[in-house]
């Protein structure tokens, strides 16, 4: 019995610090100084960049680009997996309406939307049909390599300067103006 009990709890220390050493994405906060980040693409990532978007939609890219990337295995939105249909789904539709209205009043700023591979996703991220799949990991190669809990998003400009916004779950990165692209002091760099 003490053999067993022993086994037991070696296996218990041993799925501990497994599970606390892992790699689980950062979930970051507004205040945290690390979520902002901003540089600058070189030639051939924003050539790459264009491409891929290119290939992926069928359209030329406008000015101004703006990218929201969500993960396979993240939580952010898994306690809404348990309401009803019709509210994942209006949730749904205020989404894409906002994304709409970002197109509409900005006319030379695209938008995407796009997620990891994987059937580890939530309601929110599946049953949209506006997010594109990453399926050959792309973009997560050249931008978004670097995991966050809730998604990273990216405003990239037409000179190849980006704001990155990390764990950006309400699409923060819709609401950022050329007031601050232009005046970037305000945010914070890691």
């Amino acid at each position: 019995m003490k053999i067993l009990l022993l086994n037991f709890l070696v296996i218990l220390i041993l799925l501990t610090i497994t599970l606390g050493c892992g790699s689980n994405p950062k979930l970051y906060r507004s205040g945290d100084k690390e979520r902002v980040f901003i540089g600058e693409l070189s030639d051939i990532q924003f050539e790459e960049l264009t491409q891929i978007l290119e290939a992926a939609t069928s359209s030329k890219m406008k000015d101004t680009i703006i990218i929201k990337y969500d993960y396979n295995n993240e939580i952010c939105w898994n306690r809404l997996d348990y309401q009803k249909k019709s509210y994942i789904n209006e949730i749904i539709t205020q989404r894409q309406q906002q994304i709409q209205y970002v197109l509409d009043s900005r006319l030379d700023v695209s938008v995407f939307n796009f997620r990891e591979p994987g059937d580890n996703i939530n309601k929110i991220k599946r049953w949209d049909d506006s997010i594109l799949l990453d399926t050959d990991s792309q973009l997560f190669n050249l931008l978004f390599n670097q995991r966050s809990q809730c998604g990273n998003s990216m405003l990239i400009l037409p000179d190849k300067r980006f704001i990155l916004i990390r764990s950006d779950s309400h699409n923060e990165v819709m609401n950022l103006t050329q007031r601050i692209a232009d005046n970037p002091i305000r945010i914070q760099n890691p």
